[in-house]
C-alpha cells in the first residue's frame, strides 16, 4: 500500500510539474505577447478581470477539496451507490454554480467604472470584454465535476496531461490570431472555447474510466449525509475564500487606488512568484488523495512522521525558490524580459518573497488538515484572516500604495494562519504540542532569509557589464549556495535521508523511462 501510494505520488507529481512548467513558459509567452502587441493596458485589464471571476467563484470554493474527501472512503470499499449518489449531488451542485457565477458576474457590469481606471488605450468595450471572462468562468463549472473521481483515485495525471495539451494548442491558436488580427476579441473567443473542449474532453475520459459512477442512476445522499457535507462545505468555502482575498484582491486594490496600468508592471513579478507557487502547490495537491489514505489506515505516529518528511522538503524548496526569487526577480523582469522601467523597490521585492514563503511553508499543514476532515473545527480563522486583510489593503494601500497593500498580505497571515492551524493539526492529529514545530519554522526562516540576503549581497559584488552574464552568474549562485548550505546543515538528519533516497527513486523511474523510449 505504501509503495502504491508513492508510486501514484511520484507519477501524478510528474505529470503536474510537467503541466505547470508548460503552462508557465506559455504564460510568459502570452504575456510578451500581450505587452509588446497590445500594450500595458489590455494586460493590465486580462489580470483584473481573472482576479474578479475568482472573487466571483466564491461559492465554489471548498467543494472541490470536500468532494475529494467525501470520495476517499467510498472508492477504497468501492461502494458504487455511494459513489453514484455523491456524484449525482456534485454533479447539480456545480450547474447552480456556474449560473450563480454568470449572474454575479452580469451584477457586477455598472460597476467596472469604478475599479478599470487609467486604460485610455483599449479600443473594445470594457464590458464586452468583461461578459466574455465570465462566460468563460460559467462554462467552466459544467462537466467538471467528473474529473474529482480522477483526483480522489490518485489518477490526477489524465487532468494533467489532458490540460497540457489543449493549454498548448489554444496558446499556440491564441498568439497566431492576435498577431494577425491585433483583436482581444479573438483571443477570448478561442479562450472560451478551449474551455468548453478541456471539460467535454475530461468528462468522457472519466465516463469511460468510471462507467458504474455517473450519468447512469439517480442516486440520491441521505438526507443526514447532505447535511454532513453542507456543513463540511460551508466550512472549507470560508477557508477557500480566505485565499482567493489574500491571492485575487492585490489587483483590485493597485487597480483603485494606483492604477490599471501598475497592475501589469506589478504582475510580471507576481506571474512569476505565482508560477512557481502553483507549480508547488500543485505538486503538494497530488498527495492529498495519498494522504487522505494514509489518514485513513496508518497511526498517528506514521502520520507525524510523513508530515515531518513533507516539511523539510517544502522548506527545502521554499529555501531555494525564495533565493532565486529575491536575487533574480528584478533582473529578469528588467534585464531580461523587458526593460528597467519594470523593475520595482528591493523592500517590494522582499514583501512579496515573504508572501511566498508562507504559504509553501504552510503546505503540509494545509495537506495533513484536509486529509484528517478538519473542515468545521478553527473555520472562523479564515474567517479572521480575510477580513483583516482587506481592512488592511484598505487603509496601509490608501497609505503605503503597492507595498502597503503587499504587507498587509504578510500581516493578516503571520496572525493567523502561520500558528493556528499548526496548532490546530498538532492537537487533532498528533495530540502533541506544536512547540517542535514552531522551533523548526524558526530555523528553516532564518536560514531562507540568511540565504536570501548572501546571494543578494554576493552577487552585487560581482560586477559584470553584459546583462546576460550578470544573470547567469547570479542564477549559478542561486543554484548552488542555498542547496550546499541546506546540505551541510541537515545531510545528518532523518528528513534528509529521506528526500536523498526520493530523490534517487523518482530519477530512476525517469532514467528507466527514458530508456525504453
Amino acid at each position: 500500500m505504501a509503495d502504491s501510494r508513492t508510486s501514484n505520488v511520484i507519477k501524478n507529481s510528474g505529470a503536474s510539474l510537467l503541466n505547470k512548467l508548460v503552462h508557465m513558459l506559455v504564460q510568459f509567452g502570452m504575456r510578451t505577447v500581450f505587452i509588446y502587441f497590445l500594450g500595458n493596458e489590455y494586460t493590465g485589464v486580462s489580470s483584473l478581470f481573472t482576479d474578479i471571476l475568482q472573487v466571483l467563484s466564491l461559492m465554489e470554493l471548498g467543494l472541490d477539496t470536500s468532494m475529494i474527501y467525501s470520495l476517499y472512503g467510498p472508492l477504497a470499499r468501492q461502494d458504487h451507490q455511494r459513489i453514484s449518489a455523491l456524484m449525482n449531488f456534485y454533479r447539480k451542485a456545480f450547474t447552480v454554480i456556474g449560473f450563480a457565477v454568470l449572474g454575479a458576474g452580469l451584477l457586477c457590469v455598472p460597476f467596472l467604472q469604478y475599479i478599470v481606471k487609467g486604460v485610455p488605450n483599449i479600443k473594445e468595450d470594457i464590458r464586452g470584454i468583461f461578459l466574455m471572462y465570465v462566460a468563460t468562468s460559467a462554462f467552466s463549472y459544467f462537466l467538471v465535476y467528473k474529473t474529482v473521481l480522477l483526483r480522489a483515485n490518485q489518477k490526477s495525471r489524465i487532468i494533467s496531461n489532458w490540460t497540457t495539451i489543449i493549454y498548448v494548442t489554444e496558446s499556440i491558436a491564441e498568439v497566431i490570431l492576435l498577431l494577425i488580427f491585433r483583436a482581444f476579441y479573438a483571443y477570448l473567443i478561442v479562450h472560451l472555447l478551449a474551455t468548453v473542449l478541456r471539460n467535454i474532453i475530461l468528462s468522457r475520459k472519466t465516463d469511460k474510466l468510471y462507467p458504474d459512477y455517473v450519468g447512469k442512476t439517480e442516486e440520491r445522499l441521505p438526507r443526514e449525509d447532505r447535511k454532513a457535507l453542507f456543513r463540511d462545505l460551508a466550512c472549507l468555502t470560508v477557508y477557500s475564500t480566505a485565499g482567493v482575498v489574500i491571492h485575487s484582491t492585490d489587483s483590485i486594490f493597485i487597480s483603485s487606488f494606483v492604477g490599471t496600468v501598475q497592475v501589469t508592471i506589478i504582475g510580471n513579478h507576481t506571474l512569476i512568484i505565482n508560477s512557481i507557487r502553483h507549480i508547488v502547490s500543485q505538486i503538494v495537491n497530488t498527495t492529498k488523495p495519498s494522504i487522505g489514505n494514509l489518514a485513513a489506515t496508518s497511526d498517528t505516529e506514521k502520520q507525524e512522521t510523513v508530515f515531518y518528511r513533507m516539511f523539510f522538503i517544502s522548506f527545502w524548496v521554499s529555501c531555494f525558490t525564495c533565493t532565486g526569487l529575491f536575487v533574480l526577480l528584478n533582473p529578469f523582469v528588467g534585464d531580461i524580459w523587458f526593460n528597467p522601467s519594470y523593475k520595482v523597490s528591493m523592500v517590494i521585492i522582499a514583501v512579496m518573497v515573504a508572501n511566498y514563503f508562507i504559504p509553501v511553508m504552510g503546505f503540509p499543514v494545509e495537506s495533513f488538515r484536509t486529509a484528517n476532515g478538519l473542515f468545521v473545527q478553527g473555520w472562523m480563522r479564515p474567517a479572521i484572516m480575510a477580513a483583516l486583510n482587506l481592512v488592511l489593503d484598505y487603509f496601509l494601500g490608501r497609505a503605503w500604495g503597492i507595498f502597503g497593500i503587499f504587507i498587509a498580505t504578510t500581516i493578516s497571515r503571520l496572525a493567523t494562519q502561520t500558528w493556528y492551524d499548526p496548532w490546530l493539526v498538532h492537537k487533532k492529529v498528533f495530540r502533541k504540542s506544536p512547540a517542535q514545530f514552531f522551533a523548526k519554522y524558526g530555523l528553516y526562516a532564518a536560514i531562507t532569509a540568511v540565504s536570501c540576503f548572501a546571494v543578494y549581497e554576493l552577487g552585487n559584488l560581482i560586477s559584470v557589464s553584459n546583462r546576460w552574464i550578470g544573470f547567469g552568474t547570479k542564477l549559478i549562485l542561486v543554484c548552488l549556495i542555498p542547496n550546499l548550505l541546506v546540505i551541510a546543515l541537515f545531510r545528518k538528519t532523518a528528513e534528509f535521508e529521506y528526500t536523498r533516497n526520493l530523490m534517487k527513486k523518482i530519477t530512476g523511474k525517469i532514467r528507466k523511462k527514458v530508456g525504453k523510449v
